[in-house]
């Protein structure tokens, strides 16, 4: 009897049933939902998926950012596209793709969040359907920047680092070769955040190509780096020190400078010297010497010597004065001459 008393009536047990069937059926009639990703400024499509044979009356379309309020956006009704509210944050960014789909477009990071789908179907069945949508940042192109560490016969070690995109849940991978291999852990180090890989690589590998491949869910970008161009091509030995460099240029210029000063030190010499008096040329002397000798015994016939003379006057303007002396000589000592004869 005391058994009997303890155990729960009928009645009771058949209302616990009831309420654990249709907790059930609530959680079973909650609609999965759906994910789709989207990238900033572009578009995305909300397509609702139902079983063929199935005619659609109307479809409300809701959307809904965490725990804010829900958003009346649209209803497709006979094939006619209605906006409750044509002024709300998505304004003309809504469209009717078809009976069934609805696009939206210039994505929006604050476009993330949950839209809903509430499907009547004929003659009354509701459906509904959930999406989960999440816009991510586009993906930049990479670049990839080195520094030379040491190179040598016995190997090169360098550092690549991988420069793009640092927001919106951006995922790094490096890759070796062509198709791409995974990096070996011995000759490589990723840094913490994946961006910076430390290469310890012995002669064979120094001609190897490493890509770093940028993504999110909605795209990659990637960017190769051939370690040719810094372990083969000399830049160790060329990449001396840049005190080295300026010691090289200080050290031409103070040269160029030093070789100025005794050009012109050479050059002040050379002015200061005194100038040698050029001599007389040759044929002055002759004709000064034949000059003399008609003063010192004039020959007969004057009359030729005379014109002689004033032959060589005007082919030498410089003999001017000296001929004309010659001459009143000449006509000096005929005249004294004819006199002596009388």
């Amino acid at each position: 009897m005391e058994v009997a008393s303890k155990m729960p009536s009928r009645p009771l047990l058949l209302v616990i049933l009831i309420c654990l069937s249709a907790e059930t059926r609530i959680v079973q009639a909650q609609a999965p939902r759906r994910h789709l990703n989207g990238t900033l400024r572009g578009s995305v499509l909300l397509s609702v998926e139902l079983s063929p044979g199935k005619k659609v009356k109307a479809i409300e379309w809701s959307f809904s950012a965490g725990a804010g309020e829900k958003i009346q956006l649209a209803e497709f009704n006979k094939g006619k596209f209605e906006r409750p509210n044509p002024e709300d944050r998505f304004k003309r960014r809504l469209e009717m793709y078809n009976e069934t789909s609805l696009r939206i477009k210039t994505l929006q990071l604050s476009d993330s969040g949950v839209y809903e789908a509430r499907i009547k179907i004929a003659p009354a069945t509701v459906v509904d359907q959930a999406f989960l949508l999440t816009v991510y940042e586009p993906v930049a192109s990479p670049q990839i920047q080195s520094q030379l560490l040491m190179s040598s016969q016995e190997g090169c070690n360098v550092t690549l680092q991988c420069l793009g995109s640092e927001r919106g849940n951006v995922s790094i991978f490096w890759g070796i070769g062509n198709p791409l291999r995974t990096l070996d852990p011995g000759r490589h180090q990723l840094s913490p955040d994946g961006r910076t890989l430390q290469l310890s690589l012995q002669p064979s590998s120094m001609n190897a190509t490493y890509t770093c491949t940028l993504s999110n869910p909605v795209e990659q970008r990637t960017v190769s780096f051939n370690l040719q161009s810094v372990c083969l091509s000399g830049d160790a030995n060329a990449s001396f020190s840049k005190t080295a460099y300026i010691v090289l240029t200080f050290f031409l210029l103070v040269l160029s400078l030093g070789t100025a000063v005794w050009c012109w030190r050479m050059n002040s010499e050379k002015s200061a010297d005194p100038v040698a008096t050029p001599t007389v040329p040759m044929e002055e002397s002759v004709s000064e010497s034949h000059y003399d000798d008609i003063l010192r015994s004039p020959p007969e016939g004057n009359d030729q010597a005379l014109r002689h003379l004033e032959n060589n006057m005007e082919r030498s303007p410089r003999k001017e004065h000296l001929i004309t002396t010659v001459y009143n000589q000449l006509s000096r000592t005929r005249e004294q001459t004819s006199e002596e004869v009388t």
